[in-house]
């Protein structure tokens, strides 16, 4: 049996959808303002972040979807685009919570859910990613000071820093490749994307791409890197063999997320409509053989995040309509085989994010 966890910020609680039937099954009431989801890497476990000073992780069982813990955690809150503040070790040990208001990094203990360490950063702590084999993660540094913005690199058997890297101006989004030997950086005002070599630390590539680029996929095989450009309805094809452009796909407006079928066969975009009222509200779903748009499905009201489930099944829209107007305040089921709405299910206010089990 698979669920979805939806955050729902200006709700105070979390949603949650059985997948087997489409239809909401709980609703979880959460401290204020949660902004971001994960699971543990054997889906027996929901983390919800919520913002505040503090913040606080609520643990959540997800074989009966009851809270087994509340963590205390550094000051964060939330932002006007989304973010990935937090993220858990592939091996379920540790959590890393980057707290953009007290512009520290706080990393949990899941074995008791104790906060074992509180790690300096540089301002605003945004996005976080973490090396396949565990030993150091990546936070993004965001800050519109130009001097502080960077990426700090913590090493997970000390909890120490052992590096901060200057890459573009504001980065936002950052992948790592299945490998573990490079980090792909948006810079959302720079318009580009940098190369990390993991193993140096140092950046060795620096790839121009669309306008504003916010988030980014990469394949399963580690062969492309596909980059939503925010504010140029597009779509940049990365070959990490080359690190070069190799193709342009042109989507809706305010292309904000995606996801990668696990066979790497399809690319989902959603296209919000958080700044402008043209365009967007829709869903552009791209063939990576040809990198061409072969559907694009209509959904609610500014889809901010996507998920997939591990079947390939359906693509899970949380729509937020975080500015005022109707038909958000929804998740859109798609069912990828037909590229079809089967299913529109009511949530809380503001969904903003979301994770599924496996």
């Amino acid at each position: 049996m698979s669920f979805v966890y939806v955050a729902n910020l200006g709700g105070s609680n979390v949603s949650v959808i059985d997948t087997k039937v489409n239809r909401l099954v709980s609703n979880i009431l959460v401290n204020p303002s949660p902004l971001a989801t994960i699971l543990s890497p054997n889906g027996q476990f929901a983390y919800v972040l919520n913002a505040g000073n503090p913040g606080n992780v609520t643990v959540i069982d997800t074989k009966d979807h009851r809270i087994v813990a509340i963590i205390q955690v550094g000051s964060l809150s939330f932002t006007t685009l989304p973010t990935k503040p937090m993220m858990i070790t592939h091996d379920g040990q540790w959590i890393y919570v980057a707290n953009n208001d007290s512009n520290n990094v706080t990393v949990i203990d899941t074995k008791d859910y104790r906060v074992i360490a509180t790690v300096q950063v540089n301002d605003t702590a945004l996005f976080t990613a973490i090396t396949p084999d565990d030993q150091y993660v990546y936070i993004i540094n965001s800050s519109f000071n130009m001097v502080l913005t960077s990426i700090t690199v913590i090493e997970t058997k000390r909890h120490q820093v052992i590096s901060t890297i200057r890459v573009g101006v504001t980065p936002a989004n950052i992948g790592i490749t299945p490998d573990g030997q490079y980090a792909y950086v948006c810079n959302f005002n720079s318009d580009n994307v940098s190369v990390i070599d993991i193993k140096t630390n140092q950046v060795i590539a620096t790839i121009l791409v669309g306008n504003s680029p916010f988030d980014l996929e990469i394949t399963a095989d580690g062969q492309y890197v596909y980059v939503v450009n925010l504010n140029g309805s597009t779509v940049s094809v990365i070959e990490t063999k080359t690190n070069q452009v190799i193709s342009t796909v042109e989507v809706d407006s305010e292309p904000i997320a995606l996801g990668i079928t696990s066979d790497s066969r399809y690319v989902y975009v959603a296209n919000s409509q958080r700044f402008s009222s043209l365009g967007g509200n829709t869903v552009s779903v791209i063939e990576t053989k040809s990198n061409q748009v072969i559907s694009t499905v209509e959904v609610g009201s500014e889809p901010i995040a996507l998920g997939i489930t591990s079947d390939n099944r359906y693509v899970y829209v949380a729509n937020s309509q975080l500015a005022s107007g109707s038909g958000g305040n929804t998740v859109s089921v798609i069912e990828t085989k037909t590229n079809q709405v089967i299913s529109t299910v009511g949530v809380g206010s503001a969904p903003v994010a979301m994770s599924i089990t496996p």
